[in-house]
């Protein structure tokens, strides 16, 4: 084997020891992040919902703020009877700055119906819940810019990866 073979083997097998150690040592954050209970609450209470997640966002796993920080998000909620319900939310480095009337182009669409937004809500651990909903398939996240895009799909990638160990 020549010197540059062993060189890039071996930094490959650095960088996957050190995602592996920072997959390892990541908190398992439990508990409610928000304290509103359903979606209609949330809806009456936008700047409650966005100052009760900022005030625990630095508590939270690394993996919320490197998918939804700098972000400006349209999450649409299916509701029980069809409609359908529009929040627009800006975040910067991982803290909500912004709720409603945003007015900036969206580099991300969440989608999600109102009994996952509730199932959510209203557990006691709302971040294993949200996984989980994830993991099924009850809520979905699109890119839409091209730096966001890549972000996701590295992101998507990690978590794949992390949950071969747990």
């Amino acid at each position: 084997m020549e010197k540059n073979d062993l060189i890039l083997i071996s930094s490959t097998i650095l960088f996957l020891l050190l995602v592996f150690i920072m997959l390892i040592k990541a908190p398992a954050y439990t508990g409610k992040v928000i304290e509103i209970n359903n979606l209609d609450d949330a809806l009456n209470n936008l700047d409650e919902l966005k100052d009760g997640y900022n005030t625990k966002a630095d508590g939270l796993p690394g993996f919320i703020s490197r998918i939804f920080g700098n972000e400006v998000m349209r999450i649409e909620i299916m509701r029980r009877n069809g409609s359908v319900e529009e929040i627009d939310l800006k975040t910067v480095a991982g803290k909500a700055v912004k709720v409603d009337d945003v007015n900036e182009s969206c580099t991300m669409e969440i989608n999600t119906n109102e009994d996952t937004f509730d199932k959510i809500l209203s557990s006691e651990n709302q971040l294993d819940v949200f996984r989980k909903s994830l993991d099924k398939k009850e809520i979905s996240y699109k890119a839409l810019k091209f730096k966001t895009k890549l972000k996701v799909g590295t992101i998507r990638t990690i978590l794949r990866v992390r949950s071969w160990f747990w």
